[in-house]
């Protein structure tokens, strides 16, 4: 991503965009270009208390992002930032800053309600989103030493959240590979796949908040057990932990591979390696992704009959294997398998990498104006 300038003009807006993980709480000053500055990045410690706790991180996050944005000279006024409260004038001194949230799980967007995260053992129905404006209305000084009272001077609020594939998927459509679309889906392959679904240029969530759920696309009856507990689901073929123990069941079976070496020495086989290895001239490699680009191929021609969507954007850890060893194969199954118009939904790569999350946070705030 770039980095914003700090000679901005009245017609750029600001928001932040906070992306939590079960690990990490990634935070970003962001502006509406989908420029980020100011990061911020701190463990989640969800071992060590409740969500409250986790709350109190983000809202953490959050300060010391605002602080970072004082200290880098980055000039905003009330006219730059992104959604004020209607019905009061703005004070001179204090300006409200919109934030957004992605978070793993059945996120209740409307609510901001964390109503399952498998990332957070224990957690059903949690209004996470009042608990973090509640730290944030407490509007002390971060924890780390601030050389301003930047705290004082602004005041975020958290406006919107939503699940976290929802929300790199709205960072890619406003400003990465789905820009000039109004219908796409994204699926990222990481340790699972997750989805994302836009119609009329909107994030669709369903009647029930559980649209997008496109890792469970059925891709083969009777196939690999998956961690929903169904059989065939894609991510049972194409997340990072199915991709290795198919390639660890074929060498168990007889199969050669340069890789045999890696397993007989003790290292843990990833996705990576099974790249690098295939990338080096390893046969089954090779085929352990071309299989997975085929069963990625199968669930994009199911999702382009039902949705008939502009473009699938593909991004995660595994699409880093790229358009030889993984996209070409999608490609292939996909236009053998397509009906003519739905086979016109283009397959590409996703932009914005990992910085997708807190673009599409932001953008969460930028387009709620309450909390």
């Amino acid at each position: 991503m770039r980095i914003t300038s700090t000679n901005n003009t009245d017609k750029t807006r600001y928001s932040i965009g906070v992306d939590l993980g079960g690990t990490d709480i990634k935070a970003g000053f962001v502006s509406s270009a989908g420029d980020i500055s100011c990061r911020v990045v701190l463990p989640t410690d969800v071992e060590t208390g409740g969500p409250k706790v986790v709350a109190a991180r983000i809202a953490e996050a959050i300060r010391q992002v605002l602080v970072n944005v004082k200290t880098t000279g980055i000039h905003i006024t009330s006219k730059n930032l992104e959604n004020r409260r209607s019905g009061n004038a703005p004070d001179d001194n204090v300006h409200d800053i919109g934030v957004g949230l992605g978070a793993p799980g059945l996120i209740i967007a409307e609510t901001g309600v964390v109503h399952f995260s498998p990332n957070f053992p224990g957690w059903t129905d949690i209004p996470l989103v009042d608990y973090v404006n509640a730290e944030l209305a407490k509007r002390h000084a971060p924890k780390r030493t601030a050389p301003t009272d930047t705290h004082k001077q602004y005041k975020p609020i958290l406006r919107a959240m939503d699940n976290d594939v929802n929300a790199m998927t709205l960072g890619e459509l406003h400003h990465g590979a789905g820009v000039g679309y109004k219908s796409l889906v994204a699926l990222t392959l990481g340790t699972g796949v997750g989805g994302g679904v836009v119609i009329n240029g909107k994030v669709y969530h369903g009647s029930q908040n559980t649209a997008g759920e496109l890792g469970h696309t059925i891709v083969e009856p009777n196939g690999r057990v998956c961690g929903c507990g169904n059989l065939g689901c894609l991510e049972a073929y194409a997340g990072a932990k199915n991709i290795v123990q198919r390639i660890q069941e074929k060498i168990e079976n007889g199969r050669s591979s340069r890789l045999t070496d890696t397993i007989k020495d003790g290292v843990a086989l990833t996705p990576r390696r099974i790249a690098a290895a295939a990338a080096a001239g390893d046969t089954l490699a090779t085929e352990i992704f071309a299989e997975t680009g085929r069963y990625i191929g199968i669930a994009l021609t199911s999702i382009a009959h039902i949705l008939n969507p502009q473009i699938a954007i593909i991004g995660g850890g595994i699409a880093e294997a790229g358009e030889k060893l993984l996209f070409k194969s999608i490609r292939t199954e996909f236009s053998k398998r397509a009906m003519d118009i739905p086979a016109r939904m283009k397959i590409v790569k996703a932009h914005l990498g990992n910085d997708a999350g807190i673009v599409g946070a932001a953008m969460l705030a930028m387009e709620n104006t309450y909390p």
